[in-house]
């Protein structure tokens, strides 16, 4: 194995302008809980939001490579905080449609690294664990406002807003991540403790899209039937009894 991905692949739909569009469209036209104005708004905030936080993790990913001794993400001009470098159109359409998204998978040669194994456990939870910190600082800086300053005007609204998407999104992509499935970090993390001809490992590759795709109908299956949306219940974990007791609680 030359090069292994972090974070979830690009292999469905390429979103292009028009397709944001539509996008803008559907917010401005078919919800009933903000105005135009307001979605506008609520839409550029997720994509600000998005792209940062995305960013952060694909950077953890290249630094702790290169921390390891494997330079091929810093040559692939992937050591960096720039979304743009980042980014995969189609994972973000994703995103704001279904609230799942991803980023261009970050390139790693584990053969550079200085310790094999560690080096893929360490690559892998950098993602998620920057995720995690993200949000969490988040929560703190929301904590300190909400309790001092509160939402006296406008602007104090939108700030404390930004923030909230900022816990919500990453509690989302820190527990999207650490999934076992391929190729998802926590895949990455539990496989780099296995031999490579592991079966679960095999079998995994192999069917890593229809996994996801079961995982999905599963889910919608629930809630259509029975009511329960267990997928955004456990993306939201993070948010609902971490961030949200910080908020409440104080720091």
């Amino acid at each position: 194995m030359i090069y292994t991905r972090f974070s979830s692949v690009n292999y469905l739909i390429i979103a292009t302008f028009f397709d944001i569009l539509i996008v803008v469209l559907y917010y401005i036209l078919f919800n009933n809980y903000y105005t135009p104005e307001e979605a506008v708004i609520i839409f550029l905030i997720t994509i600000f939001v998005f792209f940062i936080s995305l960013s952060i993790h694909e950077f953890a990913h290249a630094y702790s490579a290169y921390k390891m001794g494997d330079d091929t993400a810093k040559l692939a001009g992937r050591l960096t905080l720039n979304p743009f470098k980042h980014l995969s159109m189609s994972g973000t359409l994703f995103f704001i449609l279904f609230g799942i998204g991803w980023a261009k998978p970050t390139p790693v040669n584990p053969l550079k690294f200085k310790k094999y194994r560690a080096g893929i456990r360490w690559v892998s939870s950098a993602g998620v664990l920057s995720n995690f910190l993200l949000g969490l600082l988040s929560a703190g800086i929301y904590a300190i406002l909400y309790h001092t300053v509160g939402a006296s005007n406008v602007a104090m609204e939108y700030v404390l807003l930004i923030l909230q998407y900022f816990m919500l999104v990453n509690s989302y992509l820190a527990l999207f991540n650490i999934l076992p499935i391929y190729p998802l970090d926590g895949f990455n993390f539990i496989t780099s403790f296995m031999r490579a001809d592991n079966k679960f490992i095999h079998f995994s590759v192999k069917n890593s899209n229809i996994i996801i795709i079961c995982v999905l109908v599963i889910s919608l299956i629930l809630e259509v039937f029975i009511g329960v949306d267990i997928l955004s219940w456990y993306l939201s974990i993070i948010y609902n009894y971490i961030y949200l007791p910080i908020i409440f609680l104080g720091v």
